[in-house]
């Protein structure tokens, strides 16, 4: 770990957490900082992975300070020191971007657990990829194939990739998070709210374990859907950023979102996945979903067309004729899932993903199929 920094006019500060950092050897005379200008400069210089900020002195002022220093240095983690634990200063702290509140009592027993934690996902930040599951209409089962590509992607990265993580974006029903059984306190609209910038360590303290293979950052907690909502693309896709930096893949069920989101969202997502299903409204608000992305500057091309429920022998429209509607070429590929109500419903109804609801279904074996596409994809343009 480089030198961290500290923010104090205090000498019994200085000295407490010289202690704590000895073994280490980690606080020189240099990485003392006696106002926020000071600090300011030592980060534009060099940087830290830390900076210690004794906020005693002048509380107020002294948070009030952080917030553009947190946003200026996503790098470095801001851990505020002091005297008194006080439960408002905790909250306007975790507000304006620190990660940490700590009394100064707690320096020699809790300081280097505390930055070990904090900054151990620095170094180790990779590049996963995310897809986006769009729908055109309710009942195309959007929720069902994100749940289910995000667990079919983690079975093939088994022991190697770690879990995936769904995101739920539903924030009227919640439906990721119904169909896996998972509340809590936060979500995305939360880190949304936050400001500062959105980390690996902030999305992994936020997201709720499904299993081993799956993790789910829900919209927000149960008693907060159905509220209004406004979704700043820019920060959505700053979100997904940041879950790519934590997760080796990353699916967003992307129901009831503003066209402005969907594009960033298509463009932080390595494939983006449009539902429909064989219906007139289906094909019409496909069709006018593929023109409002043509006019934020998102090609068609970029979107893949999936039809879900699908029957050969029973469809009262044909894929030749949706092609048609929705102005594709001849021949265009529009993938197909099967009508699989009971295995999709036996699923829904235990809470879990097909793989171990209904394994040998007919769908599941398709979402495999989809899954190892994706992750064949990702593959090839990581080389």
């Amino acid at each position: 770990m480089k030198h961290i920094l500290l923010l104090t006019n205090e000498l019994a500060t200085v000295s407490a957490v010289s202690a704590a950092l000895e073994s280490n050897g980690k606080l020189d005379s240099g990485d003392v900082c006696r106002n926020v200008s000071d600090l300011a400069a030592r980060l534009e210089q060099s940087g830290a992975p830390a900076a210690l900020i004794d906020i005693d002195a002048q509380p107020q002022r002294t948070l009030a300070a952080i917030e553009p220093l947190a946003r200026r240095f996503s790098e470095t983690r801001f851990v505020v020191l002091s005297g008194t634990f006080q439960s408002d200063l905790l909250i306007e702290a975790m507000q304006v971007g620190a990660r940490h509140f700590m009394v100064k009592e707690a320096i020699p027993a809790d300081l280097m657990g505390v930055l070990r934690r904090i900054c151990a996902a620095q170094g180790n930040a990779r590049q996963g990829a995310a897809v986006t599951v769009l729908s055109a209409g309710g009942g195309c089962g959007a929720t069902t194939v994100a749940v289910n590509l995000a667990a079919e992607l983690s079975l093939l990265g088994l022991g190697t990739a770690g879990p995936s993580l769904v995101i739920d974006m539903d924030h009227v029903y919640g439906a990721a998070a119904t169909y896996l059984g998972v509340d809590g306190e936060y979500g995305l609209l939360d880190l949304l709210d936050r400001p500062g910038p959105l980390d690996a360590e902030l999305i992994q303290s936020t997201a709720l374990k499904h299993s081993e293979q799956m993790h789910a950052l829900i919209s927000t907690a149960r008693g907060r859907l159905g509220g209004a909502v406004t979704l700043d693309p820019k920060r959505v896709g700053a979100l997904v950023h940041a879950c790519k930096n934590t997760y080796a893949w990353t699916v967003v069920d992307a129901s009831r979102v503003p066209f402005a989101v969907v594009a960033e969202l298509v463009a932080q997502s390595n494939t983006t996945i449009l539902l429909l299903q064989l219906t007139i409204k289906d094909i019409r608000v496909a069709r006018q979903t593929l023109a409002g992305l043509s006019q934020l500057g998102v090609s068609a091309g970029a979107v893949r067309l999936m039809v879900t429920r699908y029957h050969r022998r029973k469809m009262l429209i044909s894929l030749e004729e949706a092609r048609n509607a929705l102005g594709l070429l001849p021949g265009t590929c529009m993938e197909c899932l099967s009508n699989d109500y009971q295995a999709v419903t036996s699923a829904v109804n235990l809470g879990k993903p097909l793989a171990i609801a209904a394994s040998r279904s007919d769908v599941r074996r398709e979402l495999q199929k989809v899954a190892a596409g994706l992750n064949a994809s990702n593959a090839v343009a990581a080389r």
